[in-house]
């Protein structure tokens, strides 16, 4: 057999070459990381062609280097070329594999780029809705800010409004007080003039019956031939003169007439008060006496009885001149009725004529000097006299002007005649008896009555006497920071008595007090009066001492708190201070009260983190040394940790009858400090 002649590559094994060269080239633009897969079979495929490379050359080897052996080796190189023939079948396999793949290739490329156009749409969308967002919440922030500046313009205009309101029904309430006291007094003096004005003709029918009594008097009571300066003289009324020039003429003359030094030495006494008027209860009193000493046989005379007509007369006619004009005081007021009491002293029958023309109110004088003192002077008697010597009208007067309660004056009237029932009263007898309703009316009454009977056992009345229920609900509640409820607690007439009582059911039930930590608030504060036994005197003092230095803030309001929330720099969350409760003994007394308290109160966010730290230096700086004193103060005084201090520390003394409303007090102030 001749050589076989070297096989030269085919034309299939070029393009086979080209095609996995394409393949391989991942560096194209068509490369992507998709056909990480396709990179591992070609390169599987590479191998296997690499192999039978190897072999075809070995074979090509051996076939040339058995070209000159035996026929037997023509069967081999046979069956060579049937394997190889096999191999080419495996590589067209490939190929067609290969084939398969560049077109899921270029399906997936097209994918790919739907994909990438779905991407770059969706960016596109997502761009588009974030500046619609950024614009949403932008419009947002600036929407928010200003309703927060108009509902703070809001809350400040309602604050000043309800301030103008609550000052214009203070206002009203006082005017209305003021005219009923007014009309009240005005009818009592209305009915004196008309009293008067009777009397006054009467005095004046008296007069004319008098004038035609005296010349046969006058004849009983001298020799005919008394002879004066050379002329006879008789008692002749002058028709030019006024009346009581006239009488007081003819009493002159009566005096010169009867020649008794004695007489005429009282005659000069009885004339002076007529000329020397002082607007004096004192004085009036002393004429009262003076006039009540003289003898019987003094007060049956002519001269009197004269004199006792000049005085009516001039009184009378005073007192329609200051009627007229509207301003009769009360000095003169209690002048004329004490001398119109004067008058009613003497006997009936002192004119002849006149006994059927005389009232009864003429015939005797009734209650002493309570009638002839007005409300004023009531009042003023209720507070320099014990209670037990009270009178029905010094008690009326004393309820209606101070306990504020004129609503049940008239119950009052009829069932109370003086102090002595009064301190017998049962809360019973104060419901059933006056007409008192209201609990809260009926303790502050209770109370009002138990420090009148300690008072008369030498002990005087509590300092918590000293704060009326316009204090209480104006300045009290300002300092708490809780104006908000200055109508409950004026409604009710809450004193400084009632708040030594209070408890949270109270606070809860009767004046409206439902946020836990109010309850808190008002219950510190009067601890805080019970520290300074209700001194107000001493609170302010204190108050004043600590106003522009950041010391002892136990006795703070709520205004200096603002104040020093101000001076810290954090002037931005003080106006959420106002109407919230918290002042210097909620940050002292209360321990639960904390940073996060305080910051709660003053609206600071959680986020700002360096405003909270801040707050917590500038508060451990101001309570922490207060707690500390407060706490030894307490010690000090055996009550243990603040704040227990009983109620007897407060007003000197424990209220016996009124314990039914404090039993549970201590405990439940504990409590709501807890």
């Amino acid at each position: 057999h001749s050589p076989h002649p070297r096989h030269k590559p085919p034309a299939a094994d070029l393009s086979y070459k080209n095609e996995i060269s394409s393949l391989m080239d991942f560096n194209s633009p068509d490369a992507s990381l998709d056909k990480v897969l396709l990179r591992e079979e070609v390169a599987q495929l590479q191998e296997e062609v690499h192999l039978l490379r190897q072999m075809k050359d070995m074979l090509s080897k051996d076939l040339e280097e058995t070209q000159g052996g035996c026929s037997a080796d023509v069967l081999s190189a046979t069956e060579l070329r049937v394997q190889l023939t096999q191999k080419e079948q495996e590589l067209d396999r490939a190929k067609e594999a290969l084939q398969a793949m560049k077109s899921d290739r270029k399906r997936l490329k097209a994918e790919k780029a739907d994909l990438v156009n779905q991407m770059q749409q969706l960016y596109a969308t997502l761009e588009s809705r974030e500046e619609q967002l950024r614009d949403f919440i932008r419009n947002y922030e600036q929407h928010r800010k200003e309703s927060e500046d108009a509902v703070k313009a809001l809350a400040k205009e309602k604050d000043l409004l309800e301030r103008e309101k609550w000052d214009l029904r203070r206002q009203t309430k006082e005017a209305t007080e003021h005219t009923g006291l007014l009309r009240s007094q005005l009818d009592l003096k209305e009915n004196r003039i008309k009293e008067l004005e009777a009397e006054l003709a009467m005095a004046k029918q008296s007069l004319a019956t008098l004038t035609k009594d005296v010349p046969k008097r006058h004849s009983l009571a001298m020799p005919t031939e008394a002879v004066v300066n050379g002329n006879n003289q008789e008692w002749v009324m002058q028709a030019d003169l006024p009346l009581t020039a006239a009488i007081r003429q003819s009493q002159q003359t009566l005096y010169v007439h009867t020649g008794h030094p004695t007489d005429r030495q009282v005659a000069a006494v009885r004339v002076s008060p007529c000329h020397s008027r002082q607007p004096s209860v004192i004085s009036d009193a002393s004429a009262l006496e003076g006039d009540r000493s003289s003898t019987p046989s003094d007060i049956n005379s002519p001269r009197h009885r004269t004199h006792s007509l000049c005085n009516s007369l001039e009184d009378l006619e005073e007192a329609k001149r200051k009627k007229k004009k509207e301003k009769m005081g009360l000095g003169s007021l209690s002048r004329v009725f004490a001398r119109g009491k004067q008058r009613k002293s003497l006997d009936p029958g002192l004119f002849d004529d006149s006994d059927s023309l005389c009232s009864p109110t003429r015939l005797s004088l009734s209650d002493g000097s309570e009638d002839q003192l007005d409300r004023l002077q009531q009042v003023e008697l209720a507070r320099t006299t014990p209670m037990s010597q009270w009178r029905a009208g010094t008690v009326q007067a004393w309820l209606e002007v101070v306990m504020a309660m004129p609503m049940y004056i008239r119950t009052c009237s009829e069932n109370v005649k003086s102090g002595k029932v009064l301190l017998g009263l049962s809360d019973e007898d104060l419901e059933l008896g006056l007409g008192v309703s209201s609990l809260m009316h009926r303790r502050k009454l209770r109370l009002a009555i138990e420090d009148y009977r300690d008072a008369e056992n030498g002990r005087g009345l509590s300092k918590a006497a000293d704060m009326d229920h316009h204090w209480v609900a104006k300045a009290w509640l300002s300092d708490v920071g809780l104006p908000q409820y200055s109508q409950a607690f004026h409604n009710h007439l809450v004193d400084g008595r009632m708040l030594n009582s209070l408890t949270r059911r109270d606070l809860e039930r009767h004046l409206s007090v439902n946020k836990k930590f109010h309850q808190v608030s008002l219950l510190l504060g009067i601890e805080l009066l019970h520290s300074v036994h209700f001194d107000k005197e001493a609170l302010q003092a204190r108050r004043i001492q600590c106003e522009h230095q950041n010391v002892d803030p136990l006795v703070w309001t709520s205004h200096r708190v603002v104040k020093w929330i101000r001076d810290i720099d954090l002037k931005e969350f003080a106006e959420s201070l106002p109407n919230s409760g918290v002042h210097g003994a909620v940050m002292v007394l209360d321990p639960t009260f904390d940073t996060d308290a305080m910051a709660t109160a003053l609206g600071i966010p959680g986020g700002k983190h360096m405003v909270r730290r801040h707050l917590v230096e500038e508060m451990k700086a101001l309570i922490g040394s207060a707690r500390a004193d407060a706490k030894q103060d307490f010690e000090r005084l055996g009550q243990g940790t603040p704040p227990t201090p009983q109620r007897q520390s407060s007003l000197g003394r424990p209220p016996s009858s009124a314990g039914r409303h404090t039993d549970d007090e201590g405990s439940l102030r504990r409590r709501a400090v807890k």
